[in-house]
C-alpha cells in the first residue's frame, strides 16, 4: 500500500495531465492501485462517511471487522457492504486508523472520497479502460465559448433552475449517475405512460405552489431532492429531451433534435390524456435561424425571473459536453473587499484554497477562478490580495440559511489596482 500511496500522491502533485496518464499507464497491471482509484472515483461507490463522522468522538466498543493491522483493502471491503454511516462503521474505520497514523490524511481523505488526485474518471478510463464505470448525459456550453454561425437553426426554450435528473428505463439517476430515492410518485407516473424501455432526460423542480422567487424555489427543491428522508411529492419531472434507451447506451441519438420533437409531442398528448400532473415539458419558445431572437428571449428571461434561456443545435444527442448545447444566461459582477484567504486542501494544499471577501456585510468563500500560478503568488503574499478590491462574478445574489446575504457560484476574475471602493452590479 505504500506504493500506492506514492503513486497517488506523485499523481496529485504533477500539473501535467501527460505525466499523470504516464503513471496511471504504467502502473495499470497493479491491482491494487487500480482498486483504490476504482474506489476513489467510481460516483457509485459510497462510503457513508464524511469529514466530520470520521472525527466523530466514539464510545469504545467491540469491532467486528477492521483491526489497526487491517490493510486498505480489507477497509475497500468492508464499506462496500456498510456504507450507511452508523456509529458501528466509524468506529471500525477510527480503529483501522489508529493502526495508521503515518498516512492518516490520505486514509481520511480516501474513506471520505475527497482525496483531490487532479485526474477524474475520463482520463483514468483513457489509460486503463473499462475499469471505472461512467454515466454521462449531454452538457450544455456557454454562448460565449461557442461560434454560432449566421443562418444556423436554433430552437431556444428556457433553461430551468433545479436538479439534473434522468430516467433511464426503472430508475432516476443524477447527473453523477446515482440514483434518487423518495421518487416514486414519478416513477410511477412514467411506467404508467410506458415509457419502461426510454432514456428521458430533464430536472427535478420544486412545484412551487407557494409561489417563491426563482432562486428561493431552486434552493428548496435542491434540498428536498438530495435529502434521504423528505416527502418528496413537492418536486416534479420538467423534460426536455428523449429517446430510445437503447440509443443512449451508445453515447449519441439516431435522430437529431428537430425529428426527436416528434417523441416531445406524444409526450405532451400523453400528458394532457391522462391528467399527470408530476411531470411537464419545457416548451419550446422559438424555432428557426433568426439569431435576434436570443438576445429577445434573454431579455425575458430577465423580466420573468428565469435562469436564463438554452439553445439546441439541429444534431444528435451526444453523451458529453457540447457546443451542439449552449447556455445563455447574464452573470453579474461586483468589486468587493478581500478580507482574508484560507489554504487549499489536496491538491492545492500549501497554496490558496479561497479568498474571503465581504459582501454588504456578509463574508463570502471564492474559491473558483483562479490559476495555479495565482494560488502559489496570493498564498506566498497575501498583502498583494488582502484588504484589495477584487472583481467576482456570480450568478445571483441568495440568501443563507440564517438569513443572511450570499452569492451563487461566485468565480474571481482580478484583483483591482485602480479603486478602493466596492461597488455591486
Amino acid at each position: 500500500m505504500r506504493e500506492v500511496i506514492k503513486l497517488f500522491t506523485k499523481i496529485q502533485q504533477t500539473s501535467s495531465l501527460n505525466e499523470k496518464k504516464e503513471i496511471i499507464t504504467a502502473n495499470k497491471d497493479n491491482s491494487l492501485f487500480c482498486m483504490c482509484l476504482k474506489f476513489l472515483l467510481d460516483g457509485n461507490v459510497i462510503t457513508g462517511i464524511s469529514d466530520k463522522k470520521i472525527s466523530k468522538k466514539m464510545t469504545l466498543r467491540q469491532t467486528t471487522k477492521l483491526k489497526e493491522d487491517s490493510d486498505f483493502k480489507e477497509v475497500i471491503e468492508y464499506l462496500s457492504v456498510n456504507n450507511s454511516g452508523k456509529d458501528t462503521d466509524i468506529f471500525e474505520i477510527q480503529t483501522f486508523m489508529k493502526g495508521h497514523e503515518e498516512n492518516r490524511e490520505f486514509y481520511e481523505q480516501m474513506i471520505i472520497k475527497k482525496f483531490r488526485l487532479g485526474a477524474d474518471a475520463k482520463l483514468v478510463n483513457k489509460c486503463i479502460p473499462g475499469l471505472i464505470p461512467t454515466f454521462n448525459v449531454m452538457l450544455g456550453t456557454p454562448l460565449e465559448k461557442c461560434k454560432l454561425k449566421d443562418g444556423t437553426w436554433i430552437s431556444i426554450s428556457k433553461k430551468l433552475n433545479g436538479c439534473r435528473a434522468a430516467w433511464v428505463g426503472n430508475i432516476i439517476m443524477t447527473r453523477q449517475g446515482k440514483e434518487y430515492t423518495g421518487l416514486e410518485h414519478i416513477i410511477n407516473d412514467l411506467n404508467y405512460l410506458g415509457y419502461q424501455d426510454f432514456f428521458i432526460d430533464g430536472e427535478l423542480l420544486y412545484k412551487n405552489e407557494d409561489g417563491l422567487t426563482d432562486s428561493e424555489a431552486f434552493q428548496k427543491g435542491t434540498g428536498i431532492a438530495m435529502s434521504k428522508d423528505t416527502d418528496k411529492s413537492c418536486l416534479k419531472l420538467v423534460v426536455f429531451d428523449m429517446f430510445p434507451l437503447c440509443e443512449f447506451w451508445t453515447g449519441k441519438s439516431e435522430k437529431e433534435y428537430s425529428e426527436r420533437v416528434y417523441y416531445f409531442e406524444e409526450l405532451i398528448n400523453k400528458l394532457n390524456t391522462y391528467g399527470i400532473e408530476n411531470i411537464e415539458y419545457v416548451g419550446r419558445l422559438y424555432e428557426g435561424t433568426d439569431h435576434e431572437a436570443i438576445a429577445d428571449w434573454l431579455e425575458y428571461a430577465e423580466i420573468n425571473d428565469w435562469e436564463g434561456i438554452m439553445l439546441n443545435l439541429d444534431t444528435p444527442y451526444e453523451c458529453k459536453r457540447t457546443k451542439n448545447l449552449i447556455k445563455v444566461k447574464k452573470f453579474y459582477s461586483c468589486d468587493i473587499r478581500c478580507i482574508g484567504i484560507e489554504e487549499g486542501s489536496g491538491r492545492n494544499k500549501g497554496t490558496l484554497g479561497a479568498l474571503i471577501a465581504n459582501y454588504k456585510g456578509n463574508t463570502v468563500n471564492v474559491g473558483s477562478g483562479f490559476t495555479d500560478e495565482q494560488r502559489k503568488f496570493y498564498w506566498e503574499n497575501p498583502d498583494e490580495v488582502i484588504d484589495r478590491i477584487v472583481t467576482v462574478k456570480y450568478k445571483e445574489e441568495t440568501k443563507n440559511k440564517n438569513g443572511g446575504i450570499s452569492i451563487q457560484f461566485p468565480v474571481f476574475e482580478t484583483v483591482r489596482l485602480d479603486k478602493d471602493e466596492e461597488s455591486y452590479t
